[in-house]
């Protein structure tokens, strides 16, 4: 990245450090400060990585809140730190947050790791965690009882970094991809109708050999029982007619040089990925903007921060485990097998992984429905506004954005429609998995 825009995020982080608390019991600044910054590093972790974070700091920040017996509300995700006296929950709000960051900042910069893991450049950020972290405390008052929620908020950080670390986030064991050889020919780029087979890196990314993080469908999931408990149904056959009339739709309007798509259905199948990296970037947003809205305090929004970040995790694992389990083929090899030297081309890169279900539609989805369980589906009051650097969008509820984002996949030319709605729907079950099990009111 840039020198440039990461002085700029610096600036805009001194500015949000600069917020002078509240004193309204309302304000839910310091948990929308921790998500502002810990957005800005998405697109040095990538996506992946980002939806492990995401969990990571919320759930650190929910529990550090809550393991204070005389002001929890909610259950903790891992057994509550003990406390030692009374304690501030801002202290330990802010605490928790800086902990898990600048932990994971210094974690990930080191260069030793494998170059799909490390970035030097997140060391870039850390002036932007110190900044909001002394904010934060600077409106606390000093003494014990300060003391006590900062020893309260790191701990709490602390034992989920260490709870999570052998999660199976770096591929541990080393495994490769096996690839079906269903042709029986052993090359890994061709395979039957349907079956996904490794794309041409001159149409992906270059030097791919294996799909893309192929290993995060076998992790420890965060609430899920097994990373198989949200298969969903097979997908449709290459001679289905749903699925010919869901290919025509992608190979009409996903085309790099399509006649049909619209300039704003083109700015909107980028807005939801192919800007700077923010994948995510719109969830976050959603989230903050709902937070904000709706009034609520530090409690009530770490809450829905942590169980909204906790349903993305677990939706990204199952996302993979599936994609994995039915291996169904991309766009551009499907299109390319119907239509033999069309040269085809998709207006977005195709991610260099297996296409069912679609996993935009499945992990966002399943965040954006895990939003609506605390604040619907429908018309909101005010439209829910997504920013990043390729401009602004906008939804009139949290359901027209999951119909966005299946949409944009299909104007990227990346996925087929009924995959993406599948992916959403499947997302939805794991929303209201995890909303009705974990962090229940006391």
């Amino acid at each position: 990245m840039g020198g440039r825009r990461w002085k700029g995020l610096l600036s805009a982080a001194m500015s949000v450090a600069a917020i002078v608390w509240s004193e309204d019991a309302r304000a839910n600044q310091e948990v929308r400060d921790w998500n502002t910054v810990m957005a800005q590093m998405e697109p040095l972790t990538g996506f992946f990585m980002a939806s492990r974070l995401s969990a990571l700091l919320h759930v650190s920040i929910h529990d550090a809140l809550n393991a204070i017996p005389e002001t929890a509300r909610y259950e903790t995700y891992l057994p509550p730190v003990d406390a030692e006296g009374p304690a501030l929950p801002e202290a330990a709000l802010a605490a928790a947050g800086r902990t898990m960051l600048a932990t994971y900042i210094d974690f990930y910069s080191n260069q030793s790791l494998p170059p799909e893991f490390a970035n030097p450049g997140l060391q870039d950020l850390l002036p932007m965690v110190e900044a909001v972290y002394d904010a934060q405390l600077s409106a606390i008052p000093d003494g014990p009882e300060k003391e006590e929620g900062i020893r309260i908020g790191e701990a709490a950080a602390i034992n989920l970094w260490n709870e999570r670390l052998g999660d199976g986030w770096n591929n541990p064991d080393d495994l490769e991809f096996e690839w079906p050889d269903s042709d029986g020919d052993g090359d890994p780029m061709t395979g039957l109708p349907g079956e996904y087979v490794m794309l041409d890196p001159a149409d992906t990314f270059p030097g791919t050999s294996q799909p893309f993080f192929f290993w995060w469908g076998d992790m420890t999931p965060w609430t899920m029982r097994d990373n198989d408990q949200f298969l969903p149904p097979p997908p449709p056959r290459p001679k289905n007619g749903a699925f010919r009339r869901d290919l025509e739709e992608t190979r009409a309007y996903g085309a790099v040089d399509s006649a049909v798509r619209t300039p704003q259905q083109a700015f909107e199948a980028l807005w939801w990925e192919a800007c700077d990296g923010f994948v995510f970037s719109g969830t976050y947003a959603f989230t903050r903007q709902l937070v904000s809205d709706f009034e609520l305090d530090n409690y009530e929004a770490a809450r829905v921060f942590a169980l909204a970040m906790l349903t993305q995790a677990d939706a990204m694992i199952a996302n993979v485990n599936s994609k994995n389990h039915y291996n169904f083929w991309r766009p551009i090899t499907a299109i390319d097998h119907y239509y033999p030297g069309s040269d085809w081309k998709p207006l977005m890169t195709t991610s260099p992984n297996q296409e069912y279900p679609a996993g935009h539609p499945m992990v966002s989805g399943a965040t954006l429905y895990a939003l609506m369980e605390f604040f619907g589906g429908g018309d909101l009051d005010e439209p829910l506004v997504g920013t990043n650097t390729c401009g602004d969008i906008v939804f009139d509820s949290l359901k027209d954005a999951v119909e966005g984002v299946i949409n944009a996949r299909v104007w990227g030319g990346i996925h087929y429609r009924g995959s993406g709605e599948v992916g959403a729907r499947t997302g939805k079950k794991i929303a209201k998995y995890v909303h009705r099990r974990f962090l229940e009111p006391l």
